[in-house]
């Protein structure tokens, strides 16, 4: 991989971090005015928030694990073992590009 190709890819996980985490300050917001609700009258209105709060805290387990693989990568691209298989083979840029937190 090419410099050029590399600083690419730095950039595209970059941008992808920094959504990531956006995501991840929304959601947690969300989560707190959730908890803080104060117009909850009866067991309905707490059912009701209970599966959203359930896939909330889903979504945010995935964002989570999203920008620990971004870290990851972006540590190995820092390593020079970014893109490397461990047969020693290379993955090829394209598919890299397409999905730069792909592992063999």
């Amino acid at each position: 991989m090419t410099q050029e190709q590399l600083m690419e890819i730095i950039a595209i996980l970059s941008e992808r971090k920094k959504r990531v985490e956006a995501d991840i300050n929304a959601l947690l917001e969300e989560l707190e005015e959730i908890g803080t609700y104060e117009n909850i009258d009866d067991l309905e209105d707490l059912a009701q928030l209970e599966p959203l709060n359930d896939t909330d805290k889903a979504l945010l387990q995935k964002l989570l694990d999203e920008k620990k693989a971004i870290q990851k990568a972006l540590l190995k691209i820092k390593e020079g073992s970014y893109g490397k298989c461990s047969d020693g083979s290379e993955v090829p840029f394209e598919k890299l590009k397409a999905d730069p937190l792909y592992e063999c």
